[in-house]
């Protein structure tokens, strides 16, 4: 795992309440989960619950810890935009 904040590479079990040694980032937390997915904007698990601060340390039993950082800038408006493209732009 690498810290998402700082890049700190970290071997070995996270815990719920684990922080990066150099910078002090929660790493047990959705932009740190292999489930997450930064483009929706949530997990891709369906038996999750929701959690409204993605960068904070959260007890999702779940959590798989991602070989790098998922960041939340990466989401973007794709899934919005498909969708409006679904029915035209509307007002043309």
């Amino acid at each position: 795992m690498i810290c998402r904040k700082c890049g700190t590479p970290r071997e070995g079990r996270v815990g719920f309440k684990t922080v990066c040694e150099s910078c002090g980032a929660w790493l047990h937390c959705c932009l740190q989960c292999r489930l997450y997915n930064p483009r929706a904007g949530r997990c891709r698990s369906s038996t999750t619950d929701p959690v409204r601060d993605r960068d904070y340390m959260n007890y999702c039993e779940e959590f798989q810890a991602s070989e790098g950082p998922v960041r939340e800038e990466e989401r973007g408006d794709d899934a919005r935009d498909r969708f409006m493209g679904l029915f035209g732009s509307g007002g043309d």
